[in-house]
This record gives C-alpha cells, sequence and structure tokens, in this order.
C-alpha cells in the first residue's frame, strides 16, 4: 500500500487530518463522523438506493448492494460539484471509512476520472487511491491518537469502537503508521 505515496505524504496527510479536525472542533482523540465532515466541506451524501429516483435501474441498484457487492463508495461530480453515493449495507465501520476515502479525494484535490474506461473496464488510478486511503485513515485515526490509545489501552478493538471504525482499519493504522514498532521499543508492550 504504502508503495505508492510520495515522499513526504504521510506527514501531510497528519497534517490535514489535524486541520480539518481542528476546523470542526474536534479533539484528535474524538471519532469524526464522515458524514458530518461532508456535510462540513457542503458535499451531499446518499445511499445507492437514492439513485433511482434520478433514473438508475432497481436491478443495478440491487446488484451494487448485494451481500457480495464489492461497491463501497463513489464521488461524482460536474465542474466544483461533488456528491458522494455509498452503500448503505456495508457496516458503519467501513461505511466511515468509505465516506473518509470519498472526501480525501476531494480534500487531497484529486481529478475526477471517468469511472469506465475502454470496453466498460473500470478505470482508477492506483497513486490516487493509495493517497485517498491513507488520508482517509488519518483523518479517522490520526497517528498521534492510535499512539496514544495504545500506550493507554492496547486494546485494538476498543479502540475500533472508540474511533468508530472497523478492527481491520485501526490495527491497519496501527501497524502501518510505525506505532507498533514504537511500543515495543519503548516497553513490553503485548499485542492483542
Amino acid at each position: 500500500m504504502g508503495n505508492e505515496l510520495r515522499r513526504g505524504f504521510k506527514a501531510e496527510a497528519e497534517r490535514i487530518a489535524i486541520a480539518v479536525r481542528e476546523e470542526l472542533k474536534l479533539s484528535v482523540m474524538g471519532a469524526l463522523n464522515s458524514a458530518a465532515l461532508c456535510q462540513h466541506l457542503g458535499i451531499p451524501v446518499i445511499p445507492v438506493q437514492d439513485l433511482i429516483d434520478s433514473g438508475a435501474s432497481a436491478k443495478s441498484v440491487r446488484c451494487l448492494t448485494s451481500p457480495d457487492a464489492k461497491f463501497s463508495a463513489m464521488t461524482v461530480g460536474q465542474g466544483t460539484r461533488r456528491l458522494i453515493v455509498y452503500n448503505p449495507r456495508h457496516p458503519v465501520g467501513r461505511q466511515a471509512n468509505s465516506l473518509a476515502h470519498e472526501v480525501s479525494h476531494v480534500l487531497l484535490e484529486h481529478p475526477l476520472l471517468p469511472a469506465l474506461g475502454p470496453g466498460g473496464c473500470r478505470r482508477w488510478d492506483p497513486v490516487l487511491e493509495a493517497e485517498a486511503d491513507w488520508q482517509a485513515g488519518a483523518l479517522l485515526v490520526p497517528r498521534q491518537a492510535a499512539l496514544s490509545w495504545m500506550q493507554s489501552s492496547q486494546s485494538l478493538e476498543d479502540g475500533a469502537v472508540h474511533f468508530g471504525v472497523s478492527v481491520a482499519l485501526f490495527r491497519w493504522r496501527v501497524n502501518h503508521t510505525g506505532i507498533l514498532r514504537q511500543l515495543i521499543a519503548l516497553s513490553n508492550f503485548r499485542y492483542s
């Protein structure tokens, strides 16, 4: 994941996350409500089912929200306007990450790209997606917050609940930000 990120990006993402939290008057240890962040930025958020009112077929929507569907969220736009469409059938922690990922594209000023390329295949830029993944994680669980949490609690499950994210995301932040190595170096840290 981190191999695609340019030098200095991770530190920049942490600075953006802290600045966003300050703008929202949210402490570094507070749980970020991704939908509230979107509202603050003036980005409407709708469940994919609402697309039926705009002409999407019910069959297409059922396909996107089926239990085996991979669809989490997408950003659509026209000019400078954006709309985020998400899958409400995913667990709440995944929805939080999906919305944070999409709003990260906006915060990082990524260009809107066509969803489909020639032949109808999905188009995506791995560098932009890696940046949005990292930024979303930093927004939801800033490194400073994850470190503080693990120093005081050492519970990944409780940390995930506190920050409103999946255990997998909280674990990913602890493992990929160097927190685990830092804690092990400082003490006889026990990882649970």
